[in-house]
């Protein structure tokens, strides 16, 4: 079975070593501006806003940042950092959302090795690349720094310097209940695709069957594999599954339509529910969307008085970056355990704002 499937700007990827604690932190941050001399009631209000959402796990922190205003969604960016043996191993992966295109890959690695420091950075353009080697150390009152470039930005023909043609990156990791291989391509256009396969993926409510899934998405297309098989494993995935019967106890077709996947990640709720048929019902919290990914804490998790809300549902066939269609945040902050406040926002893509709220309850 072949699938849409989008796994977006919010879309929270875990990266770990079996037995190592993991950790969702990040933020939200809203600046609300409002003009009462503007024309009219709409052009009053203009606001940005950003979404950080990090996964640490043992020396390594994976992170997405998500950046909006008025005009749009305007900036993706993923990126990571951590340590490899002695290396030190930072990447940052750029995307224009609006286009929606691949912008900018640059990755920088670092080793000192007896008092000297070695560094490589790689950057990756459309149909540019660039590499710079340095060295530097000293003793005594010498020091030496030596720096190497390599391409050549004004390419008469176009094409990748250094002879580069394609590169792999594979990273496996357990994530919820699942184990997960992940392989990330480029070629001399930049970013290519992303693919993730899971196996042995166990159901709620069928615990006799697990399935294993393989995920792609491009800058413009996502599509899932799922091969269904027979375990008996620990599960944190409902399905929504539908029975065509007849008779006594004759059952003649199985539908299966979507999935809800829920676990935590430190003091974080993580939610991620697809849904794609018709023979059930569809859950309401999609709206005319058929995906979403939530993350979600409270007063009492990890925040002191703020809880938080942040998710972000895809269309079937979108024209912005992974399908994105809309993105919703809320806040609530509990000033006393008789008053709080909450603000919450849906930014529809290609509409601006659909809703701004601002509330708070008072008890005694």
């Amino acid at each position: 079975m072949r699938r849409a499937w989008i796994l977006g700007a919010v879309v929270v990827m875990g990266f770990a070593v079996a037995g190592s604690a993991q950790a969702l932190t990040g933020y939200w941050e809203l600046n609300l501006e409002i003009n009462p001399q503007s024309a009219s009631f709409v052009d009053a209000f203009s606001y940005s806003t950003e979404l950080l959402v990090k996964y640490t796990v043992g020396d390594w922190t994976f992170s997405s940042l998500s950046q909006l205003d008025e005009s749009g969604w305007y900036d993706q960016n993923f990126s990571a950092i951590g340590v490899i043996g002695g290396f030190t191993v930072s990447s940052s992966l750029d995307f224009d959302p609006d286009v929606p295109e691949f912008d900018k890959w640059t990755t920088t690695t670092t080793v000192d090795i007896v008092g000297v420091t070695f560094s490589a950075t790689f950057e990756l353009y459309d149909e540019d690349v660039f590499m710079t080697l340095l060295g530097r150390g000293a003793s005594g009152g010498v020091s030496l720094d030596v720096t190497a470039k390599f391409g050549d930005d004004d390419d008469p023909v176009g094409e990748c310097d250094l002879d580069f043609s394609e590169l792999q990156i594979g990273v496996d990791f357990p994530f919820c209940c699942a184990e997960v291989d992940s392989t990330v391509y480029f070629d001399c256009d930049g970013f290519e695709k992303v693919v993730f396969e899971a196996s042995g993926i166990g159901i709620a409510n069928l615990p006799w069957v697990t399935f294993d899934a393989t995920l792609e998405f491009t800058v413009q297309t996502k599509s899932l594999t799922i091969s269904p098989n027979f375990d008996f494993t620990a599960v944190c995935v409902e399905l929504y599954v539908g029975v065509e019967t007849s008779g006594n106890l004759t059952f003649e077709t199985l539908h299966f339509d979507g999935f809800k996947l829920e676990c935590d990640v430190g003091d974080v709720h993580f939610t991620a529910i697809s849904f794609w048929g018709t023979f059930v019902s569809k859950p309401g919290v999609l709206g005319d969307f058929w995906e979403m990914y939530r993350i979600e804490t409270d007063e009492d998790a990890c925040c002191g008085p703020f809880g938080f809300e942040a998710a972000v549902f895809f269309d079937e066939n979108g024209i912005y970056l992974f399908d994105v269609g809309k993105f919703t945040f809320d806040m609530s902050i509990e000033f006393t355990p008789s008053l709080e406040f909450s603000i919450g926002v849906d930014y529809l893509l290609g509409v601006s704002v659909e809703s701004l709220d601002f509330g708070f309850v008072a008890t005694w």
